[in-house]
């Protein structure tokens, strides 16, 4: 027996047609699922694609295995679907399927929604084929800023084993301007 959440709500699910007929669930508003297939129900073992759950079924056509993400289940049968095409978790877990996490959103609200995501905003760029890195521009700007400055900037340059040039347009904003706290 399946012991249901606080106030949680099943509801059979209702497959595009290529997926085949035999293939019985339930989904709850928690994003929990049952197999309803045999004669006795149980929930289904979690399975992940990029971080997200699904659930793993059979075409109809052919019979090989495909699958349906939790979160997109969930919100086709517990929300109303406006204009938009994509679902969104709107505490940016991945793994929290409940109905009141979810919103259904258009691609530039999912892009506007990802952006202001914590963990994106925190994740350090990397530039993967450049000679210095974040913290070396930040020293630089401070050395070649510095009104105090003795150092000629041929020096600098040698020091970090940069051209002048590429020292020159570090100066000028030309390049590394995303670089301003230093």
């Amino acid at each position: 027996m399946i012991r249901d959440y606080w106030k949680e709500e099943w509801k059979e699910i209702k497959f595009d047609d290529a997926i085949a007929e035999n293939e019985k669930f339930k989904i709850s508003n928690y994003g929990r699922v049952i197999n309803c297939k045999g004669e006795k129900e149980f929930l289904v073992k979690e399975s992940y694609i990029n971080g997200y759950r699904n659930l793993p079924v059979k075409q109809k056509v052919n019979g090989k295995s495909t699958s349906r993400y939790i979160h997109k289940l969930v919100a086709q049968h517990f929300l109303e679907q406006n204009d938009g095409v994509y679902v969104i978790h709107l505490n940016y877990d991945k793994n929290d399927n409940r109905v009141e996490n979810l919103k259904w959103a258009t691609k530039r609200e999912k892009e506007i929604h990802q952006f202001s995501n914590p963990e994106y905003k925190n994740k350090p760029r990397k530039r993967t084929y450049a000679k210095l890195t974040e913290s070396k521009v930040r020293l630089i700007k401070r050395k070649i800023n510095d009104p105090n400055r003795r150092t000629r900037l041929k020096m600098i340059a040698k020091q970090f084993g940069i051209s002048e040039m590429q020292l020159y347009r570090i100066k000028s904003g030309e390049n590394w301007s995303s670089v301003t706290d230093y």
